[in-house]
Formats: structure tokens, sequence, C-alpha cells
């Protein structure tokens, strides 16, 4: 079958090392890990505000960039919708990823802080991908990636026996035992539902969804659905009672957000799903060093035993080149 004009072939890419498909790919995703951890840093610092109006502003950014983008792609007479199931399956992806992904891991910052909520999310990414990919989008588990599985969930193992030094760490105070569960799971929650999102979207941008598209319907379900669920939440008066300063930090947290999803976007556009992910499995190193240098968060053995797994995961994950390229939609 012939793929949409905006997906990646061999002869649409100049014949350079940089452009090869996995390459750019790599790039892009590691790209994506970096900028999401200054977006979670800003999260971070909004812990204490409502998780669902933390979530709403933070889609505003991305509506703002795209809007402007989508009216370009309209007066050049330019197709902005594919067909209506894709569409329609992209706003329930999106949505599920807004209320349930979102708002899980706002709420797990505040809960275990964002040296273990990141890593958390990710293992419960990098799990569920690797099944959605394989079920739904025929996308091969290599031996190799197998291995690095593993080591990817070991880590995220070792990284939750240290979730009760986390929380003691973020509220002052003795860790509860069930808050500590309850934000451990709520991390691995976010993970499942960002899973099915990226999933969708690789699904999506293979079969001619625009990439602004996606973005736009995306935040704005989110946009939408947040700020009405924060308002019967909060109510106005909570609204409006929004430190400048708090402000300022979601919406930074929101461009930065934009950036990190149109690389990783490309970057599930040319690589796999499962393959992004583990790429993404960096934010574990990255959000340690955030939450212990910049937040104070507790550094404890199991932390630093599990950002080293994560990084030995990553690396073998990485050799496995050759089986990263996507298999083209039947």
């Amino acid at each position: 079958m012939t793929l949409p004009p905006d997906a990646p072939t061999d002869s649409s890419l100049p014949h350079h090392p940089l452009f090869d498909p996995v390459v750019l790919g790599t790039l892009c995703g590691l790209a994506s890990a970096t900028i999401y951890t200054a977006a979670n840093s800003f999260l971070r610092s909004v812990k204490d505000c409502d998780p669902v109006w933390v979530s709403a502003i933070k889609a505003v950014p991305t509506v703002v960039f795209m809007t402007p983008w989508l009216l370009s792609m309209l007066a050049r007479g330019q197709r902005v919708l594919p067909a209506w199931p894709i569409t329609l399956s992209i706003v329930a992806a999106g949505l599920f990823g807004q209320l349930v992904g979102n708002i899980s891991f706002q709420w797990a910052l505040g809960q275990v802080g964002v040296a273990l909520t990141v890593p958390l999310s990710l293992g419960g990414m990098i799990v569920s991908a690797a099944i959605l990919g394989r079920v739904f989008l025929h996308e091969p588990v290599t031996p190799r990636a197998a291995i690095s599985l593993v080591i990817l969930l070991a880590a995220i193992l070792v990284l939750s026996l240290g979730a009760g030094d986390a929380r003691a760490s973020v509220a002052k105070s003795a860790a509860a035992p069930l808050q500590v569960a309850a934000g451990a799971a709520a991390g691995c929650l976010a993970g499942f539902a960002y899973s099915v999102l990226n999933v969708v979207i690789r699904y999506a941008v293979l079969r001619g969804m625009p990439l602004p598209t996606t973005l736009f319907i995306v935040a704005s379900g989110g946009l939408v659905s947040l700020s009405t669920l924060a308002w019967l939440r909060i109510g106005s008066a909570g609204i409006v009672a929004t430190k400048p300063q708090d402000l300022a930090l979601m919406l930074l947290a929101g461009a930065c957000n934009t950036l990190a999803f149109l690389a990783l976007t490309k970057s599930l556009q040319l690589t796999s799903v499962f393959y992004v992910n583990a790429l993404n499995a960096a934010q574990a190193a990255l959000a340690a060093l955030a939450g212990v240098l910049i937040f104070q968060e507790a550094l404890s053995p199991w932390l630093v035993q599990g950002v080293l797994l994560t990084i030995v995961g990553l690396a073998i994950l990485t050799r496995s080149r050759p089986t990263l390229r996507p298999q083209q939609p039947a």
C-alpha cells in the first residue's frame, strides 16, 4: 500500500546519515525527553495548585501555536482533516490522555515528586506500548528490545522502592503508606494513558493526519474538558485566585510541552512506538537530577540504582537499530 504524502520514505529524505529515519527519529525522541523534563519541572513547581486547573492551562500554548498553522494550511487549500474515523480516534485518545494522563501525572507530582513520578509513568508507558504496538500496529518486539524492556521494568521496580522517601521529602512529613501507593499508581496510570495516545497518534499520522491537526485536536479537547472540570471543582473564585507566577509557570510548562510533543510526534512517525517510549526513559535520569538538585527531593540508593538501570536499558535498546523501522500500514 502507498504511504500518505506526508509519511517518511527513503526517497523523500536526503541521503545523509543525519536524515536516516532511525537517526532523525532518535534525535527527535531524545530532544522530546529533554524538553519534557523542563515542562515537568515547571509542573512540579505548581504541585500545590489544583491538578485539573494546571492541566487545563498547560493546553493553552498548544492551541495558540497550532491555530495560525491550521489557518495557513486552509488558506493554501491543504486538507486539514482526514477521514472521520481517524479524526474521531484522535479526539477520543486525546480526551483520554488529557483527563486520565495529565490529571494523574500532575496529582502524582504532588504526592511522590518529579524524580519518582516520571520513571513510574515511563514504566507504565513502556509496558503498555509494547503490548498495544504489537497488538494494534503489528510492531515486532525483538529479543534485544525484550531484554531492554526487562531491564527498564526492573529500574521502575527499584525506583518504586524509594517511594516512601520521596513522599516524605515532598510532603515534609512522614509518608502515609496509602498515599505513597496512590501516588505511585497514579504515575503508572498516567503512563498507560500516554501510551494509548501515542499509539493512536502513530496510527493516525501514518494514514494522513497532519501534525498541526493532531496537536490542535488533542490540546483543544483538553482545554475545553479540563477547564470545565476545573470550574466544577474549584469554581470561579479558585480560578481567579491563581497567583500570576503560578499561571506563568503553567504556561511555560505548556509551551515546553508543545515543543516536546512536536518532537515526539515526529519521532513516532519515523520509528516504532516501543522505541520512542523507551527513548523517553532518558527522562528518568533527567527528572532525578531535577528533583534532587532543584526541588531537594530525597536522593536514596534506590533512586541512584533505578536511574543507572534505566540508562543501561536505554543503551541496549538503541543498539537494535535494524529492527526499528516501522512496518508499513496494510
